[in-house]
Parts: structure tokens; C-alpha cells; sequence
């Protein structure tokens, strides 16, 4: 069986997805896979993707099944060939479209939309990437078809507790990870920070962002600038709490990433956030947009790891559920069964 992975780079966690899906099936079964991004660029013109297909010479007749993403997936479809497409989030959740602007909506309803809305009906399977995403899609376009959820998975053998040093200033280290966008709850940061004080300090990626905004240049706020998958790693490993106030997830890599380094979480019981976690766990769940929440939850972690509590269980409890050993057999089963089932 062969499956061709393909889908328009994004810069996005989709594109950690394919990557890490492609990693998974080489290493954990026999199953073998092609990946091919498409140019950014055929977003906006998504109607000449037939044209640069056919300029690549890209022959789909050695895959048995097509696995794209829903955006524009039915772009990819072929003749006597499976199409399975992914849905990472519903771009039309009333939550997410919340916080884009007027270019942004106009993009999403006159471009996507129809896109979107084609591929959901022209493919063999669709899976989603947690229960939330599931179901808003399915109520948002009344969806008859069934959708099978498969979770993301992570490389637990990247991902891993690694010895960092000692935090020496004894003011302990929180952990924001993500574009500093609205949708993640950036805004709150600050508000969160001022109700922890002095004896708290939070480093922040920027993710793809370069220029931080005014309002998080605070004395216990510290800019790590983008960084790389290392260094990264290292900093999951310096902090002591992952602070993700997110409005709104399809899945929540960082989360994942971070719990594999046997950390604690200070998430948002909201969308897929809280499928991930089991509260007071490995982690706590907060109100939406609620500060004081966030506050109190961080101390409450505080509290648990001065009184010598542990998060190290929630590395096994992250290799049980969304290793990449796990991601792979799970679409091994699901692929076989799909190629079966065209034969029957």
C-alpha cells in the first residue's frame, strides 16, 4: 500500500502534521508514504492547482489512497483513487471567527467556504483531530457523513525531560507557547502576570510574529523571540508551567509537547483544549477568558510541586495517547480498512 500525503503548505500546525504522520509511518509500519507540499501561493489560487500538478508530473497512479486536508482537498482527488482529507479546525466556528478581521472573514466565506464545503462531500473518509472539531463541523454544515477522530501525535523521543539546570532566581518560570495573536489569549497575559506578581515570571515565544506588541513588555514578561524545534525543547524543560489561555484549538501541539516533558499545564476548559488533559491531573482546566481562574490554578500547580508533587506521569500518559507510535498504528488500521473496504 502506498499513500500520498499532499497538501498546501501552510506554516501551520497542519504542516507539523504531515511531517510528523509521514515520520510516524516509515518508522512504525510497513506501510509506505509520499509527501508533497504545494506552494503557498495556491491558496489564493487555488483554480490552477490541476495546472501545477500536471507541470510536476506527479503520478498519482502509484498511491492507492490521497490524504490531503480539507481546505481544498477535492483538488487532489482522483479517478479509482481513495480521498481522505483532515480537518484541523472548523474556520467557520463562531469562537474563531471571533477574532478575524473583515479581510479575514471575506477570505474565509467566499474562498474557503465553497472549498471546504466540496471536499466534505466529494471524499471517501474525512477524519478530524479531536471530538470538538468533529462536532462543529458537523453542526456547522449539518454533516451527514461519519467522521472518524484521530488525535495528533508527537515525537515522545524528541519531546523528553532533559536536565537544564536549576531555575537560580527562585521566581518561578511559566511557559507561554504560540503566535501572539488574540485567539490564543494573548491579551490576557499581561492581566494574568499582574495577578501573579513579582515571585512569577512568564517566557513567550512569538511564534510567527517578530514584533511584540507594547502590552506584553512587562518587567515579569520575557520575549524568547521564534525559536527552533532545540531550543524549544529546552525551554519546555526550564519552565515549570505551561500557561495556554488559547480561545480556541483544534488539537494544542505545545500542550502535548510539553506534558511529554513532564510538566505541568494551565490550559483553558474550552474546544479541544480539554480533551487533552485530565484536570488537577497533569494539569488544570480554567474558565475561558477567566483571570482570576488562571491565577489561581497557576499557584495551585505552584503549591502541588513545593509540597513535592510530581508531573513526571504525564509523559506515559502522552506516549499512551498521542506518541507517534500511536498516531501510525492508528492510521495503519484505518488505511488497510479503507483499502479493504474498496475492494469488497
Amino acid at each position: 500500500m502506498r499513500i500520498l500525503l499532499i497538501s498546501i503548505k501552510g506554516g501551520s500546525g497542519s504542516d507539523v502534521y504531515y511531517k510528523l504522520l509521514k515520520q510516524g509511518l516509515d518508522k512504525y509500519t510497513d506501510i509506505k508514504s509520499d509527501l508533497i507540499f504545494i506552494p503557498h501561493i495556491f491558496e489564493k489560487v487555488f483554480f490552477l492547482i490541476p495546472i501545477y500538478l500536471k507541470y510536476k508530473k506527479i503520478d498519482f497512479s502509484k498511491y492507492d489512497i490521497i490524504h490531503t486536508n480539507a481546505e481544498f482537498g477535492w483538488w487532489f482527488r482522483q479517478k479509482n483513487k481513495l480521498l481522505i482529507i483532515t480537518i484541523h479546525h472548523n474556520p467557520f466556528d463562531k469562537e474563531f471567527q471571533k477574532y478575524t478581521s473583515i479581510a479575514q472573514k471575506i477570505f474565509y466565506y467566499l474562498w474557503i467556504k465553497p472549498n471546504f464545503k466540496k471536499s466534505l462531500l466529494m471524499a471517501d473518509k474525512i477524519v478530524a483531530v479531536s471530538r470538538c472539531t468533529k462536532s462543529s463541523v458537523v453542526n456547522y454544515f449539518k454533516l451527514k457523513k461519519n467522521i472518524k477522530v484521530i488525535y495528533n501525535g508527537i515525537d515522545t523521543d524528541f519531546f523528553r525531560p532533559i536536565n537544564c539546570g536549576d531555575n537560580k532566581n527562585k521566581k518561578t518560570r511559566i511557559l507561554f507557547v504560540g503566535n501572539l495573536i488574540k485567539r490564543k489569549g494573548v491579551d490576557l497575559l499581561p492581566k494574568i502576570m499582574k495577578g501573579l506578581g513579582d515571585d512569577y515570571e512568564l517566557y513567550f515565544t512569538s511564534g510567527k510574529r517578530t514584533k511584540i506588541p507594547k502590552k506584553l513588555k512587562a518587567r515579569n514578561m520575557i520575549s524568547l523571540g521564534k525559536l527552533n524545534d532545540k531550543q524549544l525543547l529546552e525551554e519546555y524543560n526550564k519552565c515549570e508551567i505551561l500557561l495556554f489561555p488559547s480561545r480556541l484549538e483544534g488539537f494544542g501541539y505545545c500542550v502535548v509537547e510539553v506534558m511529554a516533558c513532564g510538566k505541568p499545564v494551565v490550559i483553558t476548559d474550552y474546544s479541544a483544549l480539554r480533551e487533552i488533559i485530565k484536570d488537577e491531573k497533569n494539569g488544570y482546566l480554567c474558565e475561558i477568558n477567566n483571570v482570576d481562574d488562571f491565577v489561581d490554578k497557576i499557584k495551585m500547580a505552584r503549591k502541588k510541586l513545593d509540597d513535592g508533587g510530581s508531573f513526571s506521569s504525564s509523559r506515559d500518559y502522552v506516549k499512551n495517547r498521542f506518541s507517534l507510535k500511536v498516531l501510525a498504528e492508528k492510521y495503519k488500521k484505518f488505511y488497510k480498512l479503507m483499502a479493504l473496504r474498496k475492494y469488497e
